[in-house]
């Protein structure tokens, strides 16, 4: 009994530590020779006094202070990007979001981020003496938040079709996450340490599916149902002649109504007022006066609110032998309010070509080859989730001034995707309730209005 040895060194764990056991009693675990000359020290013992090793003799010590400094410190730095990616989304969407599920999934999102800071916390122990047996299935948590968050949302940038900078942070963060799931599953099997697995792996499943369920209401679901319903006519008021009865002023008053349950912004609108010759055999109508009708352009209209306005048209020689009708029409493009917001002066980024050519922005992005009037904004999504997946897009709105035909142009783009004039609304409708209102058409015979003017001359 007297030469048993009264100090035990077992063999080396995964991070390089000894168990030390002095008289059958846990002493702590070291890493080096002169750690265990230390716990030796406290209990009043020495090398010389015996010691039994176990799995390597004095001359192994695997434990790595630089590796281990470097594991520590690529973990902590992953988990803070994380943490500090859905904080900043989280923050902004819990404040600012424009639908309740997308406030709520601010704060699921703010709440997980400031989760993951906290695990930061626990890499000081798991790579330090590894007291708690909580510490590596705390960062096993951290680990696995960062991969299904970093992996839903390149999903969704798929789904999306859009690739902003913001999808390199997410395959940064699916790369790291993997890794330290390799090196908390597979080298430290750290999932034994998990108390409740099934609760734990309960309630990361049901607000994953609660962020991913809000992102596909808010993408997919709400953009397709709904749409503004917005209603638009022009109605002739009574015409009146000259003194010399060598010019007609006609009256027509242009209405609109949002008769939906969204507001919407009036992006752009025109009115065409027509006559039909009399003499032209083609059937054709000559446009005497067009122009907008809404201003200031991108107003909002509210549900059930709604706008009018008159407008007098000058018909030179009037007579039942040069006209036979006139027609009054008119074009609106509405968007949804509670899908966007516009992040500039809609209202006074209205500039004539000549204006952008000599700024050298009227390529961007490139406009019809007509004398036009462009309006500009960028747009937020309704939630800064969104905007992350989608990046940056704006909305152009050309009117187009041609005497024989003046029309408007609707495009929603990224700035610097397109390289030719080529408006396209179908995605934005489809994104955003992008709508094209054509509203009523109001005709009347000329003879009509011809006997209402004589009926209103002063004798």
């Amino acid at each position: 009994m007297e030469n048993t040895p009264a100090t035990d060194v077992g063999p080396p764990d995964d991070i390089g530590l000894r168990k030390v056991l002095i008289h059958g009693k846990p002493a702590g675990k070291v890493r080096s020779l002169n750690e265990l000359c230390k716990v030796l020290r406290r209990a009043g013992l020495t090398l010389e006094d015996g010691v039994q090793w176990h799995g390597g003799n004095s001359t192994v010590w695997p434990g790595r202070s630089s590796l281990r400094i470097a594991a520590g410190t690529l973990m902590a730095v992953g988990l803070l990007g994380t943490a500090c990616v859905l904080i900043m989304i989280g923050a902004k969407d819990a404040a600012d979001a424009l639908t309740f599920a997308g406030r709520m999934a601010g704060c699921i999102l703010l709440a997980t981020g400031f989760l993951e800071a906290l695990c930061v916390v626990a890499i000081l122990d798991y790579w330090g003496r590894r007291k708690s047996a909580q510490s590596g299935p705390v960062l096993l948590l951290g680990a696995s938040i960062a991969l299904v968050a970093s992996l839903g949302l390149l999903l969704m940038h798929v789904l999306n079709g859009a690739y902003p900078w913001y999808a390199l942070i997410w395959m940064a963060i699916a790369l790291w996450s993997f890794w330290a799931l390799w090196i908390l599953v597979v080298r430290g099997r750290v999932w034994k340490g998990f108390r409740n697995p099934r609760r734990i792996a309960v309630g990361a499943t049901v607000s994953t599916l609660i962020v991913l369920t809000n992102l596909v209401y808010g993408s997919v679901y709400v953009p397709s149902v709904a749409h503004p319903l917005v209603e638009s006519t022009a109605e002739f008021g009574t015409p009146s002649l000259d003194k010399g009865g060598g010019k007609m002023y006609l009256r027509v008053r242009l209405h609109i109504k949002n008769a939906g349950q969204v507001p919407v912004y009036v992006l752009g609108s025109i009115f065409w007022i027509k006559v039909r010759l009399a003499q032209d055999p083609g059937d054709k109508y000559q446009v005497i006066k067009p122009g907008e009708f809404i201003e200031p352009p991108g107003r909002t209209l509210n549900p059930a609110e709604q706008y009018s306005v008159d407008v007098v048209a000058e018909i030179n020689h009037p007579g039942p032998l040069n006209h036979e009708t006139v027609r009054a029409e008119t074009e609106t493009y509405v968007i949804r309010k509670d899908r966007l917001v516009m992040t500039t002066d809609y209202e006074g980024s209205g500039k004539w070509r000549s204006e952008l050519k000599d700024t050298g922005k009227d390529t961007d992005p490139p406009g019809p080859d007509d004398d036009y009037k462009r309006y500009q904004s960028g747009i937020s999504q309704s939630s800064e989730l969104l905007n992350v997946i989608r990046g940056r897009e704006r909305v152009t709105v050309w009117w187009v001034y041609r005497k024989s035909d003046p029309h408007l142009y609707v495009d929603v783009s990224r700035p610097g995707e397109k390289k030719t004039f080529a408006p396209d609304v179908r995605p934005a409708a489809d994104r955003y309730g992008l709508a094209f209102v054509r509203g009523s058409v109001a005709e009347t015979p000329f003879a009509e209005l011809m006997k209402k003017a004589q009926t209103q001359r002063p004798r």
